[in-house]
């Protein structure tokens, strides 16, 4: 094992392993002194010392960018940036080091840190599949025997459920009412009144439009300026164009219908890459009637929320979501159903009254 050794240089603490020292910038003080000792022991310094990098052994940050690179093949565009955002999360904490320095107590370490930081749940699971398959990875190339990642769990932590906020019909008025264009008018009332995601809404061509049988057809999604098929195999449908929601289709077809095949267009009459030039005059327009600012995906909630409170069939709102099943439909949106004072069981009433039926 190299032995680390240190130098006074005016004072400073310089560190290393062999002729070349390196500046830790610290003064030369034991206490900085252990400092590098503890950074050297787990590994945080192979790199600056130029330890492993041409040994075979690699660096964890090395394996994890190799895993967002292989799952960019298989992951849709939008999916693939939130891999590669998820990398804020791990390399701070692992970077400089061997894969092989990392032990379960440093992902027990991590975890803290990042419940600490306030993230999801969600967020350090992804976090977590990244860092799983750097060391399966690992494993299979035999540099590590065992996985970390898989002898920690993550603690438990409380879930504080989102509570939703969806508009009124009087607000849905007034936004519509205060939209500074028809273009903007048209793209909330469709979105208020078909319950498309604001990438399915940006995504529609006019051949996706039938008015003949008051049809949308959903086949495709835009995120971070890639045309993608929908969120899930379920988002693929057609669903019904409300009387409402053709109001502002018909609108939208004498601004766009004969420029171009999107209904949507931005200043450059082509599709909009993203929703944010949408959301920010969604966004004043809330400002401006001192209405709470709620995401675009508000009006989504606010279309389901709508049907279901005035008692729409769930499987229709379901399906019309995209949802794969109903019961992802009510548990999301259950609260905003009607409840019933009391059941009316008219059948067994009817069968049994008098007691003229055997029991």
């Amino acid at each position: 094992m190299r032995k680390l050794r240190f130098k006074n240089r005016n004072g400073i603490l310089y560190f290393g392993v062999g002729d070349k020292l390196i500046s830790s910038k610290l003064k030369f003080t034991n206490v900085n002194k252990n400092i590098i000792i503890g950074k050297f022991r787990d590994g945080r310094l192979n790199e600056d010392l130029g330890i492993g990098v041409n040994e075979g052994t690699p660096m964890i940050n090395n394996l994890l960018r190799e895993v967002v690179k292989d799952k960019a093949v298989f992951v849709k565009h939008k999916t693939n940036i939130a891999y590669k955002s998820t990398l804020k999360n791990i390399l701070p904490y692992f970077e400089n080091r061997l894969i092989t320095s990392i032990k379960p107590i440093d992902i027990k370490k991590w975890h803290d840190i990042l419940i600490a930081r306030g993230l999801k749940r969600q967020a350090i699971s992804t976090a977590r599949v990244l860092l799983k398959e750097a060391f399966n990875i690992a494993i299979m190339s035999e540099f590590v025997e065992t996985n970390p990642v898989m002898m920690v769990q993550i603690p438990s932590m409380k879930k504080v459920k989102k509570k939703q906020k969806p508009f009124t019909l009087d607000e849905i008025d007034l936004i519509l009412d205060n939209c500074p264009n028809q273009h903007i008018k048209n793209f909330l009332g469709i979105s208020f009144f078909t319950g498309m995601r604001s990438g399915e809404v940006l995504a529609l061509e006019w051949e996706d439009i039938d008015f003949e049988t008051d049809t949308i057809s959903i086949s495709k999604t835009i995120a971070q300026g890639i045309i993608n098929t929908p969120k899930t195999y379920s988002s693929h449908r057609d669903i019904e164009m409300l009387p409402r929601a053709r109001y502002f289709f018909k609108n939208q077809q004498l601004q766009t219908g004969m420029q171009n095949s999107y209904l949507f267009l931005n200043t450059k009459n082509t599709y909009y890459g993203t929703s944010l030039a949408l959301y920010k005059n969604y966004k004043s327009i809330l400002m401006k009637l001192n209405i709470e600012t709620r995401t675009l995906h508000n009006t989504r909630h606010t279309f389901a929320s709508m049907m279901l409170n005035n008692g729409i069939d769930p499987m229709w709102v379901s399906n019309t979501l995209g949802h794969e099943n109903l019961d992802i439909t009510l548990r999301v949106y259950a609260h905003f159903m009607p409840k019933k004072e009391k059941m009316v069981i008219g059948f067994l009433d009817k069968r049994y009254k008098n007691g003229t039926s055997h029991l």
